[in-house]
């Protein structure tokens, strides 16, 4: 069972698979931050996830009204590769649990839900659908396993009378232990799903206080307590022990850091925290930062790793942001290969980097790399400027960004020794120096 996907390239043959979320709120994000489907490019990853759809009156129905026609340019991508595979997310971060909870309730309920689920579905083309109920509680164990396998009953059962290939069944599922021992009867919704994809990010962030990377591979070398199990390796390999086969288990990327603000001079791993950083400038969540963003913001920034979890994190302005690069995420697709886990998911292509022009490492960074080395696809080639250095001595008052007098679209990093490090944005882009960040622009607007 599954939809795993068999492709040949740089690495040999590989049975992994991504699976990468489109958040469609991202398409009212300002400026160049605004992200549409048509910003997708559907050769990235072997499923595509519609993030996110409602429930209302226990049916499954669009969350607004111009999503259905999202929907239809959204499986139109399968035009440009046939391979693909889309599916449509119910519920979600936000949503929370209420609306699940009646709907899985009762056989009655969920017998409404599941038949507007495939025809929604079949009607717009999708290949599945993507249980995103975050998080069960412990009340709801047994409604959440129920619904697993009726759902995958009803998909096999009109796959057979269609006579079409069968509905995908995944789901979205904590990374906490607490959360897993309360929530899911793990070995038995584990037969019933064919992809489990578990949120291995935002075990730490800026509403505790103390710096702490978000997505850690490993345990802490400081970490005592419950903290033990707040890690990426733990959280994968606790599923496949409580019974979830590991081929069907995807480890969780986030194409986004976490920033806190520092309360004291120290800026270390568990330095005091006085809540979330700034806000990016186009996803605009306090202490919430898109790859894009992160990239900006530490223009010249020097970044750490963390060599017992794997991680990199950087400190600036008195803030403490920890993320994902292509050397942890390297070392996370090291240890998912040789732990035989089945693949890999990304929340979300509109928080990588997709024009490339704000982190100069070519379109998509993030997710070209997981493309590459856990799919083995061919790499394209892209090329980094140039960074040069140089001595600008009064210019340089003290660390910080600096605009280029002499060209719009560039501006210097300066460091604490008086170097500076000489940048430029794109050709039809500028620095803006508010509010301390590397704003993008366009010209004509400016």
């Amino acid at each position: 069972r599954g939809s795993g996907w068999r492709s040949t390239g740089l690495c040999g043959a590989s049975t992994s698979r991504l699976m990468c979320y489109y958040n469609s709120k991202a398409e009212g994000r300002p400026a160049v931050g605004k992200f549409r489907v048509s910003d997708i490019d559907p050769n990235k990853c072997t499923h595509l996830i519609f993030a996110f759809s409602d429930i209302r009156k226990n049916e499954l129905v669009p969350t607004a009204v111009n999503d259905v026609q999202q929907y239809i340019e959204f499986n139109a991508l399968k035009q440009r590769n046939p391979l693909l595979k889309t599916l449509l997310a119910v519920g979600g971060e936000k949503f929370g649990t209420e609306k699940f909870r009646t709907m899985a309730g009762s056989q009655e309920n969920r017998e409404v839900f599941i038949k507007s689920v495939i025809k929604l579905l079949r009607a717009i083309h999708f290949d599945g659908l993507n249980l995103d109920w975050r998080y069960p509680a412990e009340e709801d164990k047994q409604r959440f396993t129920e619904l697993c396998k009726e759902l995958e009953t009803a998909f096999v059962d009109e796959g057979t009378s269609s006579n079409q290939e069968r509905l995908i069944l995944a789901a979205s599922v904590s990374a906490e232990k607490s959360t897993i021992d309360a929530s899911y009867d793990v070995k038995h919704i584990a037969m019933h799903l064919d992809f489990i994809n578990v949120l291995t990010f935002d075990f730490h962030g800026p509403w505790e206080s103390v710096t702490a990377h978000h997505s850690p591979l490993f345990q802490g070398s400081q970490d005592t307590g419950d903290a033990m199990y707040s890690n990426t390796a733990f959280a994968l390999e606790y599923w496949r022990d409580q019974g979830a086969p590991e081929e069907k288990l995807n480890m969780g990327f986030g194409a986004f850091g976490r920033a806190f603000y520092l309360s004291s001079s120290s800026s270390a791993v568990g330095a005091p925290a006085s809540g979330p950083g700034d806000d990016g400038c186009f996803t605009g969540e306090d202490g919430f930062w898109a790859y894009y963003e992160t990239c900006l913001y530490l223009g010249g920034v020097q970044t750490h790793f963390m060599s017992d979890q794997k991680v990199p994190y950087a400190t600036t302005y008195s803030q403490w942001v920890g993320f994902d690069d292509t050397t942890s995420i390297s070392t996370k697709i090291n240890y998912l290969k040789a732990n035989k886990f089945g693949g890999a998911f990304v929340w979300s292509l509109d928080l990588d980097d997709f024009t490339g022009q704000f982190c100069n490492q070519g379109k998509y960074q993030l997710t070209q790399y997981l493309t590459v080395f856990l799919l083995g696809f061919p790499e394209s080639t892209t090329t980094a400027p140039p960074t040069t250095t140089t001595t600008l001595g009064n210019m340089c008052s003290g660390p910080g960004l600096v605009p280029d007098p002499r060209n719009p679209n560039c501006y210097y990093h300066c460091d604490n020794f008086g170097v500076a490090f000489h940048r430029c944005c794109g050709a039809t882009l500028v620095f803006k120096d508010s509010c301390k960040w590397i704003q993008i622009l366009k010209k004509l607007s400016v």
